[in-house]
């Protein structure tokens, strides 16, 4: 199956991810703790994490021209955040740092046996961005936009600056929120996690709920499901399963937010759908093999090792 979507040749960016970042704490405890108990660290670890940042973070590290928009906080964190998006080749000039203002951050508990997490996370109002900061100049720069939805309303009008510039827009969709209808309203390509296309249609079978999302907008939906692989629809309503990869997890913190930038790496080759979802499935599963939102990949030699056939589920 092949993408019916055109994207542009020529811009200043590959890709430009506008969204989260943030700072993860990363605690390794040999099981999840009980209610009222303590618990022994195995293991502690700080890095960078938050969705658009480590998508960008993936593009760059396959070789992509990313640009990431959103803020920090003022602080030590939000410098740290800053750093470790800049480090990586990312484009980081329309990222104000907030003044007396932290960073979001999160606190991870990992689980040992299987590397499933439980987030704490805090972010301050003041690093939202307001949808009057949004600008061409910032999110229409690049042959396509990644945008994670959490500020929705500010998502949303980059969007549609996208899209009005002839921009294709992916959306890391995962919650709803005042402004999702009008974000998901001018999305190509929406990619939900497992729990968002009932939140958001209200519809229980998964099949259902993704044929009820193309009727708002998107020309391609799909959703991710763990180890499990995804599923997508186009149009047309022809489905796509793509298997997971059987992998060691270590800790499975940012295998979604890979998952995205892989995707727009897929599109970006004029992959076929299935071997962009194949690809994308492989980076999220690698990531899974090694502590923190970003840890699991550094070269596409290895993503493609994955796919050769070892580990296919």
């Amino acid at each position: 199956m092949r993408f019916e979507i055109d994207i542009p040749g020529q811009a200043e960016f590959d890709v430009v991810g506008f969204g989260l970042n943030a700072v993860d704490h990363l605690c390794v405890v040999p099981a999840h703790p009980e209610f009222g108990s303590k618990t022994p660290i195995e293991t502690f670890e700080r890095a960078g994490g938050g969705q658009a940042a480590s998508a960008m973070v993936l593009a760059a590290r396959l070789g992509l021209r990313a640009k990431y928009v959103g803020k920090v906080g003022g602080d030590e964190i939000g410098a740290f955040s800053l750093a470790s998006i800049r480090e990586e080749g990312v484009d980081v000039s329309d990222v104000p740092a907030v003044p007396g203002v932290t960073n979001q951050l999160a606190l991870i508990i990992v689980d040992a046996r299987d590397g499933e997490r439980t987030i704490l996370w805090h972010r301050p109002k003041e690093i939202a961005t307001d949808p009057a900061e949004i600008t061409p100049e910032k999110v229409a720069v690049g042959r396509i936009l990644l945008v994670d939805g959490h500020d929705a309303r500010a998502a949303a009008r980059a969007a549609a600056i996208a899209r009005y510039r002839g921009v294709p827009v992916v959306l890391d969709a995962e919650t709803v929120k005042e402004g999702t209808e009008e974000l998901v309203r001018n999305t190509d390509f929406l990619i939900a996690s497992s729990r968002f296309p009932k939140l958001f249609t209200g519809v229980d079978d998964p099949r259902e709920a993704l044929r009820e999302l193309l009727q708002d907008g998107p020309s391609f939906v799909a959703m991710t499901l763990g180890e499990d692989g995804a599923i997508a629809m186009a149009r047309d309503g022809s489905i796509v399963e793509s298997p997971g990869y059987a992998v060691d997890a270590v800790d499975t913190t940012g295998a979604g937010d890979f998952f995205h930038g892989a995707f727009v790496y897929g599109l970006l080759q004029d992959w076929s759908v299935e071997r962009t979802l194949s690809f994308s499935n492989a980076v999220a599963a690698l990531n899974c093999t090694k502590m923190g939102a970003r840890g699991g990949v550094r070269s596409i030699d290895e993503v493609f090792e994955l796919m050769s056939g070892v580990g296919r589920l």
